[in-house]
């Protein structure tokens, strides 16, 4: 477990090896000797670490790598032993439920710098800030009384929102629904329906 920061399952790459270790325990009564090279590893790890945080401008954007992904978001290493969270919310202009929808372990992106807690040193960015945001030109895409497609994306008592694309809904109103008085919004649409609507 000293001999590397990560577990290691081959040692006889090793073998033969010079290295730098330092003694955790001397035990001579019972012939004992105990070293470690990982805590070396670990101590220059922080020294790359602690450099890193200082030379890090929140709202800067840099490159990283999706190291884990969790229900709440994701872990993305972004160089020197750092490594910051990307929140779910902060993953796409469209809702998701699970950071699968967008990334996977490994996958290398570009985030944006989004705070820095001094005090524990945690990381918030963000992958969304990085993307052009949807509703830059929505009246050259979207103008009034343009005939579009979309698909229902939620039903709700006062009509049903229509997805045109990530990050770009629109309501239809109930009274807008049909040319008659309509009662109930699901007689009409239902979620995963593909529509024709005018803005």
């Amino acid at each position: 477990s000293q001999i590397d920061l990560h577990r290691t399952e081959n040692f006889g790459e090793y073998v033969n090896q010079k290295m730098t270790c330092v003694v955790t325990e001397a035990n001579r009564a019972r012939k004992n000797l105990v070293l470690s090279r990982r805590a070396l590893l670990e101590k220059t790890l922080e020294e790359e670490r602690k450099t890193r945080l200082e030379s890090i401008e929140i709202g800067s954007t840099v490159p990283g790598k999706v190291t884990r992904l969790m229900e709440f978001g994701a872990f993305v290493d972004i160089g020197g032993g750092v490594e910051g969270l990307v929140h779910i919310s902060k993953m796409s202009w469209d809702r998701i439920e699970h950071p699968k929808e967008v990334f996977e372990t490994g996958q290398q992106i570009q985030v944006k710098i989004d705070k820095v807690n001094p005090d524990n040193g945690k990381i918030s960015l963000s992958y969304r800030d990085t993307i052009v945001h949807p509703w830059e030109g929505i009246e050259d895409r979207y103008p009034v009384g343009a005939v579009v497609k979309g698909r229902v994306s939620r039903i709700a008592q006062f009509g049903a929102f229509v997805k045109l694309e990530p990050g770009v809904e629109g309501l239809i109103h109930i009274s807008e629904l049909a040319h008659h008085r309509v009662v109930t919004v699901k007689n009409h649409v239902k979620e995963g329906d593909e529509v024709e609507v005018k803005v």
